[in-house]
């Protein structure tokens, strides 16, 4: 593909986010996989069985996000991760109002951190999802 049709391509923004956010969520689904149990107690979890359920079920979105990304990119599918990231932020919101007292103060500030970066996945998926739409639409 040449430069220009290359900075053309209506699937690019979709398909740099959706690469980008499988390798974010693979690291660290298997950083929480293997750092649970140092990790539990500085985060102010009574256990590391939650981090490490958490890492595995990071490790299978990223799977799915991956295979998301090909070429070509099925709308259908990058939706679904837009919406899977969209409640992942909703979520980490709701349950640091509900139960601030959960994690120790350094855990709410990593669970805010990381939904600021999911939310700008979602923004890209968004983006780029209706790039996808509009080429779609006019060809």
């Amino acid at each position: 593909m040449s430069p220009s049709r290359h900075a053309d391509d209506p699937g690019r923004l979709l398909r740099a986010t959706l690469a980008t956010n499988a390798v974010v969520s693979g690291l660290c689904g298997a950083g929480l996989v293997a750092a649970g149990s140092p990790l539990h107690g500085v985060l102010g979890l009574p256990g590391p069985a939650p981090l490490i359920v958490f890492g595995a079920l990071l490790l299978v979105f990223a799977a799915q996000v991956w295979r998301a990304r090909r070429e070509p990119v099925d709308r259908r599918q990058a939706q679904a991760i837009l919406v899977m990231d969209v409640a992942y932020v909703v979520a980490t919101a709701v349950f640091l109002l509900v139960w601030p007292q959960v994690l120790s103060p350094l855990g709410r500030w990593l669970a805010i951190a990381v939904a600021e970066v999911v939310a700008l996945f979602a923004l890209g998926e968004y983006v780029g999802i209706r790039r996808l739409a509009r080429s779609t639409a006019a060809a």
